[in-house]
């Protein structure tokens, strides 16, 4: 009983079925109607042919073909309808026009709002009231209007039912819509992530190694007098810029189209599927910087709490700040990095570099833009993730020159997100 009920909804509800079938039903109605007195049976074959029946009947007909635009018009034609109903019922003195009018009734209960459907089926039991009172008396009067009520009723109630099941069709296919946009969406997100991310890595590590490299060859290749030594290290020098030019490349294609993502992260800031620094590799990068020709003055105040967290933010920052030193400053001599812990466990860090200049200028040579230009993915992903820790990132020139970044790192510890191997 389920599947035919589910059935028969399905098709009240189908748009090109019942835009034809209401039509064509009134049609077969009224033809039926007209064709009667044409065709008499042999014992009324004498009876004379009513003419004004037949007239009224045509224009029943007529009139009939409206409900095929009840679907664009449905108050509309139900108001025609039941003019029409009033008018042939009392010209022919017979009401058996009630077909159409419920055809036009049903679907503008089905498709109209709350106050046209009011206005529809008192319209529509209004008419009919007015028709029967005035063709009955007498007890036959209450039967006629009765019946004549059920038939609307009935009409009304199917058409409720209709309209509610189309739209708890409507409601169900708008989520399964939207639950599909929603998981595209979320793919769509992740997988901007994962390219954030890439990119991230990329630039954290493999463009500092490079740097590194390059600045390591260049200071090594201005030192030594053997030509062929010097040959071979610049040959280096020059392998490696290509390498760090194709990962720059590399890392704005992976971000083309969106900001710098931040890392995929819990609540609190901590990554997922990343292995933690320690600010033990952080005097690994220090050292590679004093190769390369730098003093670096590294100070610490306050007390170091072990916090994984802050410590692997503190590291992130330190090295992308020493980084953009070695790749941006003009003519840097000094890195002064300073860690500043509190009472509340809050670090403060400072990098200040002493370059020439209001901007940093090209790497070793080469005309790369200005960092505060063009901040690239690293400090833009390193920024949000201060922010999603809950401090701050900051970078620009210093007023004696140079350029100074400056974070506030506020302590995790006791969130109790543990390095991951």
């Amino acid at each position: 009983m389920k599947g035919m009920a589910t059935y028969l909804f399905e098709l009240l509800s189908n748009q090109r079925l019942t835009r034809f079938v209401a039509p064509l039903l009134s049609l077969a109605y009224t033809l039926l109607y007209v064709s009667a007195p044409m065709f008499p049976p042999v014992w009324a074959e004498n009876i004379p042919l009513p003419v004004w029946k037949t007239v009224i009947g045509l224009i029943g007909l007529l009139c009939s073909c409206l409900s095929y635009w009840s679907r664009q018009f449905p108050l509309l034609i139900t108001t025609v309808e039941t003019l029409v109903y009033i008018g042939l019922s009392f010209a022919a003195s017979d009401d058996s026009f009630l077909i159409p009018l419920v055809g036009a009734l049903y679907f503008c209960v089905c498709l109209s709002s709350a106050p046209r459907i009011a206005a529809g089926v008192s319209e529509a039991v209004a008419a009919v009231s007015l028709v029967t009172v005035s063709m009955h008396a007498g007890h036959m009067l209450f039967l006629e209007w009765s019946a004549r009520m059920a038939v609307i009723m009935a009409v009304v109630a199917a058409a409720v039912a209709v309209r509610s099941y189309r739209i708890r069709r409507e409601t169900q296919r708008r989520e399964e819509q939207e639950r599909i946009r929603s998981e595209m969406l979320a793919r769509q997100r992740d997988q901007a992530i994962s390219r954030a991310q890439v990119a991230g890595e990329l630039h954290d590590s493999v463009g500092h190694d490079l740097t590194t490299i390059i600045a390591l060859t260049q200071g090594f290749a201005d030192s030594v007098e053997i030509e062929e030594l010097q040959e071979v290290l610049k040959g280096v020098n020059q392998v490696a810029r290509d390498g760090l030019s194709d990962t720059r490349q590399a890392v704005r294609t992976l971000v083309q189209g969106h900001e710098a993502l931040p890392e995929e992260s819990d609540d609190d800031g901590c990554r997922f599927g990343s292995r933690l620094h320690t600010l033990d590799e952080l005097d690994t990068v220090i050292a590679h910087a004093r190769a390369a020709g730098l003093a670096v003055v590294s100070t610490k105040t306050g007390h170091h709490r072990h916090d994984p967290r802050q410590d692997n933010l503190c590291f992130i920052v330190s090295r992308e700040a020493i980084t953009n030193t070695l790749r941006h400053a003009s003519d840097p001599s000094t890195i002064v990095i300073s860690r500043d812990y509190g009472q509340d466990g809050t670090l403060r860090i400072s990098i200040h570099d002493d370059g020439h200049g209001d901007e940093h200028g090209p790497v070793l040579g080469d005309q790369q833009p200005a960092i505060h230009d063009h901040p690239g993915v690293g400090l833009k992903q390193i920024g949000e993730q201060c922010r999603l820790m809950g401090g701050s990132l900051s970078c620009g020139p210093s007023e004696n020159g140079g350029w100074t970044v400056k974070a506030v790192l506020p302590g995790t510890s006791e969130k109790g997100c543990n390095a991951h191997d």
